[in-house]
């Protein structure tokens, strides 16, 4: 008697990614390793994957036959197995993602509304860029602007196409995708390319066609958002990621969570893929890699014509947001982008005589202001402002931080003559006034939305808005400037509050320098890429609860660690998220090893996350 190890497209708790499956003697001659069959489970029959077949089971309970093979042909090949297995380990994941992932057969086949993608043919010049670098197997593009990337991108589809290879190219959001795709469509047709970000917003007829497409390499590229690299990847010659710096990449909210770059690495190892970074300053993980010769860094030698001016504010600072900004520089200048990293009114209200600060009675935030009251962003609630301190009856309150809707009323009283308008998560509708504006007051949520040479100048008016408690705040402080630049702006003025060494750097455009003082910052510190973080969540509704839950874990990870684990202390952040508390237990290590013998305990647990160290 043969087995079959499958997977059931069906959600599972997280220990049972593969069940056994006795294989039938009329299957047996028929059945490989891919294939999607019909399996019972409970009192129905479901779909599943098989993953392995073998002569034995350990199973002690009656083991139920294969009903069929749905699939003649493998969905799923012997790489992608692996891969997945890989992946599960390494990121403490279930194999449930494949649900959404793996194309069924269709009962009906109803045409679903597909999501709309706003991809236009947009002018695009290509530029001289030299071809010899796609000789290298896996290297780093840094680049100054958006066309090098592009012409990249072209190059290396056409060279695969020729060789009958497909190019995936891994955006970070829908808004990157449909920003190449515009640019592409000067050189290719819609029956060139697909679209993956995930079965969501798709129809079941659509992803078929997709999965299918790949399959039978019918396409010269596929572009979608991280979620691609669990598609079929046997005829693909090229994995690109695009803007590799960009932290949409490690986004954590979806399912499942995982460290990008380690994964994609991985899979191209696999399928022994070309791979290729394009980025506008690489992060600390991929310098390392070239620091350590595991990839090329090549760098393009276009010139950056834009000015960069670094002001220190520390004495005006509460005199004049603006000491520096001239109505000659406002006539000199026809668009301006005033860039914070607030939105509201203002960051907190602070009693002036006993420093108490107003929190979010359901989740304990700190409330900003918004329209004359007090709004916790965490809840979405409003509250009316107090007329006394409830701690020491006080009267008399401070405003604390400068917002986006504060900023604005500043720059509205002293440029009258001008249109100004605020792009924030509350005004992202005027995303479609910026043509008509002369200034703009904006969070980085308009970054993606800007054409180049659209701003003359662009400000950064609280760049210390920017740089917080994360380890990571001055490389990507040092990102964001490398993507403003990008957009060819004549000037960039950043406004500090005593100047520090990350000002020096951009002043200079020192990547080099900058890089070099952060990595060796993270290995004193034992700081990724030298040493992994991992933050596990821990999640109740009940207070009382979540802190016995979270105390038993901290014990039993504290009994069974090695020694070259570290475990920190566990951090309560004392808030509330959709009706649940919060606690984070932080562990420190080097090598996977290190963690082996508590990996079936953290198994246990749906929140872990790797390097994403965001509190």
């Amino acid at each position: 008697m043969k087995y079959a190890l499958v997977k059931p497209l069906i959600k599972l708790k997280k220990g049972l990614n593969l069940l056994d499956y006795s294989i039938p003697g009329a299957l047996s001659e028929n059945l490989k390793i891919g294939q999607l069959v019909e399996i019972p489970f409970r009192n129905s029959s479901k779909f599943g994957i098989i993953f392995d077949i073998k002569n034995e089971t350990q199973e002690n309970i009656k083991i139920k036959d294969i009903l069929k093979i749905s699939n003649q042909n493998p969905i799923i090949s012997e790489n992608q197995i692996k891969f997945y297995k890989w992946f599960c380990d390494y990121n403490f994941s279930s194999l449930n993602f494949l649900n959404n992932i793996i194309p069924l057969p269709m009962k009906n086949k109803i045409k679903e509304k597909d999501e709309k993608f706003f991809i236009y043919k947009t002018p695009f010049k290509l530029k001289n860029i030299n071809s010899s670098i796609l000789e290298n197997k896996q290297f780093i593009f840094k680049h100054n602007f958006f066309d090098e990337k592009l012409t990249l991108i072209k190059n290396t589809i056409d060279k695969n196409f020729k060789n009958k290879k497909i190019t995936l190219i891994i955006c970070p959001t829908k808004i990157h995708i449909e920003k190449i795709l515009s640019s592409l469509l000067n050189f290719y047709t819609e029956k060139d390319y697909r679209i993956i970000t995930g079965l969501t917003h798709l129809s079941k007829l659509k992803h078929n066609e997709i999965w299918n497409s790949i399959k039978n390499n019918k396409l010269r590229f596929i572009i979608g958002t991280k979620i691609s690299i669990f598609y079929p990847m046997e005829n693909t010659k090229t994995i690109i990621i695009d803007e590799s710096e960009n932290e949409n990449l490690n986004q954590i909210d979806i399912n499942p969570r995982f460290e990008f770059l380690p994964n994609v690495l991985e899979l191209s190892k696999i399928n022994n893929s070309q791979i290729i970074f394009t980025t506008y300053s690489p992060n600390a993980y991929l310098y390392n890699l070239a620091k350590e010769k595991q990839l090329k860094l090549l760098e393009t030698k276009e010139k950056v014509n834009t000015e960069i001016s670094v002001l220190d504010m520390s004495t005006k600072y509460f005199e004049n947001y603006l000491h520096f900004f001239t109505e000659e520089e406002v006539k000199n200048n026809q668009k301006i982008l005033f860039l914070l990293n607030k939105k509201g009114y203002s960051k907190n209200l602070k009693c002036r005589d006993c420093n108490f600060v107003f929190r979010c009675e359901k989740c304990n935030s700190v409330l900003s202001i918004k329209n004359e009251k007090l709004h916790c962003y965490n809840c979405e609630k409003s509250f009316d402002a107090p007329i006394t301190c409830p701690n020491c009856n006080g009267a008399k309150f401070n405003n604390y931080g400068v917002g986006t809707e504060q900023f604005t009323k500043i720059i509205k009283n002293n440029f009258q003559n001008k249109k100004v308008i605020t792009i924030d998560k509350d005004n992202y509708k005027n995303l479609k006034l910026t043509n008509q504006s002369d200034i703009v007051v904006a969070t980085r949520i308009i970054i993606d939305y800007i054409k180049e040479n659209e701003y003359d100048l662009i400000v950064i008016p609280f760049s210390h808005q920017f740089l917080n408690n994360n380890f990571d705040s001055n490389e990507d402080f040092f990102e964001l400037i490398a993507k403003l630049i990008s957009l060819k702006p004549k000037k960039i003025i950043v406004q500090c509050i005593g100047e520090q060494k990350i000002h020096e750097y951009i002043r200079n455009n020192n990547y080099k320098s900058m890089i070099e003082d952060e990595l060796n910052m993270r290995k004193l510190l034992k700081y990724p890429p030298f040493e992994n973080i991992l933050k596990i969540t821990i999640k109740d509704k009940d207070k009382s609860m979540l802190d016995k839950k979270t105390n038993e874990l901290y014990d039993k990870i504290k009994l069974n660690i090695g020694n070259n684990v570290d475990l920190l202390e566990i951090v309560d952040k004392n808030t509330k998220v959709r009706s649940f508390y919060m606690k984070y237990i932080l562990l420190k290590y080097k090598d996977e090893s290190d963690i082996s013998s508590i990996k079936k305990l953290l198994n246990e647990f749906d929140i872990i996350e790797k390097n994403y160290f965001k509190l």
